[in-house]
């Protein structure tokens, strides 16, 4: 007489990734890596360190490609041939830069029009605003160059990337300068590098070789970092 027998497959439940029960899984972090239940999602991940900068999401959700709509709020007009670089102030102004005409201005919206403040003859590679509120611009040399948010006067900073000239940066959240820069004969072959300088214009830190000893950077075109100290460069 023949036997058939069954075979069951069971598979275990998901567990949290934090209180490790049998809740309900509704949640991924990303960063953590840690599937998340309702409760440790609202009330013990927020206290993880830099928990507000990681991404969270519904574990539904995962694999689907992210859609994202941009909508035209307002358009204003300049009678710049081009828009290069721009930033936006506290005071509703802006800093705008145009590379073609080598042209950085201050202006501020009036109706569908941007009334200039400031003008400015100097080629920006890249800019950012103090926490003094004053406007720090890389251009054609080594050191930063600053606009007093006082006097509007064009001046010498204190930081000094040579013997590279300075392209992209950013004001980091602790208030510390962080400029990506490339060989004085660009385009020459050379070095580029990622330096992260004080307020006193002290170097701190620069990025220039991976652990093998390798270059990091071909073309550091633009910058950004976290508020954990983490560093984006988007290599050109």
């Amino acid at each position: 007489m023949a036997f058939s027998q069954s075979v069951i497959r069971s598979q275990a439940l998901a567990k949290c990734g934090v209180c490790e029960t049998e809740r309900p899984i509704k949640w991924k972090c990303i960063d953590c890596s840690k599937l998340l239940c309702n409760h440790c999602k609202e009330k013990v991940h927020p206290e993880f360190q830099n928990a507000k900068d990681h991404q969270v999401v519904n574990i539904k959700d995962l694999g689907q490609p992210t859609v994202v709509e941009l909508n035209i709020n307002k358009q204003y007009q300049t009678e710049l041939p081009g828009i290069a670089k721009i930033f936006y102030c506290d005071d509703d102004s802006m800093w705008i830069s145009s590379h073609i005409d080598k042209v950085l201005q201050r202006v501020k919206p009036e109706g569908t029009k941007l009334s200039v403040l400031s003008s400015f003859n100097i080629r920006v590679y890249g800019m950012a605003v103090t926490q003094s509120n004053n406007l720090l611009i890389s251009t054609d040399g080594m050191k930063l160059k600053q606009i007093s948010s006082n006097t509007g006067t064009l001046t010498d900073s204190v930081y000094d990337v040579s013997p590279f000239l300075p392209i992209p940066l950013i004001i980091t959240n602790d208030n510390k300068v962080l400029v990506a820069g490339v060989n004085s004969d660009y385009p020459n072959p050379g070095r580029k590098v990622v330096i992260l300088m004080n307020q006193n214009g002290d170097h701190e830190r620069m990025y220039e070789h991976d652990q093998h000893k390798q270059p990091i950077f071909t073309f550091p075109w633009r910058i950004t970092s976290t508020s954990n100290g983490n560093i984006h460069v988007w290599i050109k």
